[in-house]
């Protein structure tokens, strides 16, 4: 039987934990792991449909009159659209040497370190799909944020309204984002009857081949992953665009960053106030190493009272008007510059 993994309460950290202090496997996974915040803060709703889910968007309210004695008004109702949000099917094969595996007496730990690579590859692909999912170049995945919100011109779309302009102009740019997480906002989905998270089904000792196409005996392992974004109102996501990573660099390393952290700042404010109620669900920025540690200098020198450095859940996070920032290295730092 499948065993459901990532919602179990389980994280990155605690698989590695289990490895105990074998100090090769622990550099390996130093080597091959990133951090992708936001797969710990993404909330998962069962979609109503297998393979896609169908959301319904009130887009217009019903007219109100008013109305004299002995006179009636007129009937009025609202508008609503549908929208359809697609679901993935991410999946993998482990595979480790029987005579490998045995030679290590069979430890959980050994065997958990020869698989850890693939589930650090997936979260990072799931990572990745939730901002630049695209099913234009890809239709077995999901659409992701970045195409969402493409464009600067509310013409082309209603969701451009949260896309702010950081001012960068070159293909070295990378965007800070504000999602605020929740069954009427934003949220990721599972295929209906099944279960949420990275499932895990032990295939046991098999016949397996390799790239020369002989066959030897192994232990086999598939990991999947099936999930969906499902944006359910635009007004809970907004996109700080175009920041230019290479200006970003070059005020870091003179230790002038007061400036370029003023303009971030800025935008982020406005990104704030376009949210219509922050705390409709779960508010988390997330923007990538480099963003992020700029922040993280002003806010440990206090120069910028937006930021502060907050306990959340037992650790010190940077937090932007009390909202906690996430890393995430999915997030790139050569994005090409949204125009309108």
């Amino acid at each position: 039987m499948a065993k459901v993994v990532g919602m179990e309460s389980k994280t990155l950290s605690d698989f590695a934990k289990l490895l105990g202090a074998d100090h090769q496997i622990a550099k390996i996974i130093e080597i091959l792991e990133q951090t992708n915040e936001i797969l710990s803060d993404a909330m998962f709703l069962e979609a109503n449909n297998v393979t896609t889910h169908r959301t319904t968007i009130r887009n217009g309210l019903p007219e109100s009159f008013w109305r004299t004695l002995n006179r009636g008004v007129p009937r009025s109702k609202s508008t609503t659209i549908q929208h359809d949000d697609s679901i993935g099917i991410l999946e993998t094969w482990a595979v480790v040497d029987k005579a490998l595996a045995e030679l290590n007496g069979m430890k959980a730990a050994f065997m958990l370190s020869e698989n850890k690579p693939f589930i650090e590859s997936m979260n990072q692909t799931m990572a990745e799909t939730i901002f630049y999912g695209n099913l234009q170049n890809n239709k077995a995945a999901f659409t992701g944020l970045a195409p969402r919100y493409s464009t600067l011109d509310p013409a082309k779309a209603e969701s451009a309204r949260n896309v702010i302009d950081a001012g960068g102009t070159s293909n070295f740019c990378t965007s800070a984002w504000l999602c605020v997480w929740g069954d009427q906002t934003m949220h990721m989905i599972y295929p209906k009857g099944s279960h949420a998270g990275l499932q895990k089904d032990d295939m046991g000792k098999t016949t397996v081949v390799d790239e020369d196409n002989n066959e030897y005996r192994g232990y086999k392992t598939n990991y999947s992953w099936s999930a969906g974004l499902c944006v359910r109102d635009w007004r809970y996501v907004a996109r700080v665009a175009n920041i230019d990573t290479q200006q970003l660099e070059t005020m870091l390393k003179s230790g002038a960053a007061g400036a370029s952290a003023q303009m971030l700042s800025r935008c982020m404010i406005k990104a704030h106030s376009l949210i219509p109620n922050i705390r409709a669900g779960r508010a988390a920025w997330y923007m990538n190493r480099s963003t992020k540690m700029m922040l993280d200098f002003i806010a440990a020198e206090k120069s910028n009272v937006n930021l502060t450095i907050k306990n959340f859940e037992g650790e010190e996070v940077t937090a932007f008007k009390g909202i906690p920032i996430r890393q995430c290295d999915a997030i790139l730092d050569t994005e090409a510059p949204v125009t309108a």
